[in-house]
């Protein structure tokens, strides 16, 4: 019960934290926060997100973030940065303010033990995400910024002049293919396109593209816009909003309690974290 009672009571957890820091529990729960975290976001993403073009005979890559790979990468990269917001505010109040100079490592586990609050908050969404339908939204605008076609395949007409091209090609490539659902004739463009057949480079200019094949796609970039936009779930959107709050009010908390920090100072580093959560669009 002492363990749990420190785990939920920030104060509880400052007073054991002068005998030891608590630093390899609050290690776990932080990786345990973000395993949940990923795998929610996996699942919502695959199993509970449907994207498509607007066009139906527009075959174009899916956005990156419908791919598992980048979506763990978005997860990890969304909880380290609220890490590291929150305890770069607490940190330099505590060196600049905190009555006893000690390590800050009480921060550091401090601010881990707090993300118990995403834990929950997965836990309690499960029953609303499972048995929720899917999301149907369609992309109806669409950047794709540094491709390269490998044995591609156009039918269309070269914007310069409207005159018809078919053409096929060993290599494509375009600093930007647009697309956009408005457009109904044309709804795809490829921007100063060039082209490799056989060993020689033919630049194109811009091609209005009716039809458009390939084997292999590479580019660097990709925006887009959807109908309707893409959000966060009513329900997700709370519990994260709600974590954010849990976490930084219990490192402040524990703080306080940990380095003697005045009311004051502890409710101001709370408020400046909370800034910090929305500048870098965290909260």
């Amino acid at each position: 019960m002492k363990g749990v009672r420190e785990i939920v009571d920030p104060l509880s957890l400052a007073e054991s934290m002068s005998k030891n820091t608590r630093f390899r529990r609050g290690l776990i729960i932080l990786l345990s926060a973000l395993l949940s975290h990923i795998a929610s976001s996996v699942y919502y993403v695959s199993e509970k997100l449907r994207v498509d073009y607007a066009s139906p005979d527009v075959k174009l890559p899916l956005p990156p973030i419908t791919e598992a790979p980048e979506t763990v990468f978005l997860a990890t990269l969304y909880l380290s940065m609220g890490f590291l917001a929150v305890i770069g505010v607490f940190s330099i109040t505590v060196y600049l303010k905190g009555r006893e100079r000690k390590s800050l490592i009480p921060v550091f586990s401090s601010a881990m033990h707090g993300f118990l609050a995403f834990t929950v908050a997965t836990l309690l969404l499960l029953p609303i995400l499972l048995p929720a339908p899917p999301t149907n939204v369609v992309i109806v605008y669409a950047e794709i910024s540094e491709v390269k076609l490998e044995n591609a395949g156009i039918d269309g007409v070269l914007r310069s002049n409207g005159s018809a091209l078919r053409i096929a090609t060993h290599v494509l490539r375009s600093p930007r293919l647009v697309y956009n659902a408005s457009s109904h004739g044309y709804p795809l463009l490829i921007e100063s396109a060039s082209a490799r057949v056989s060993d020689q480079i033919i630049s194109l200019g811009d091609i209005m593209v009716g039809r458009l094949s390939w084997n292999r796609i590479e580019f660097s970039g990709y925006s887009f816009v959807t109908e309707p936009a893409l959000s966060r779930e009513p329900w997700s959107a709370l519990a994260t909003v709600l974590s954010w709050l849990w976490l930084v009010s219990y490192v402040g908390l524990a703080c306080k309690r940990f380095y003697r920090l005045s009311s004051q100072t502890t409710i101001f580093s709370i408020i400046l974290s909370v800034i910090a959560l929305l500048f870098f669009g965290l909260l």
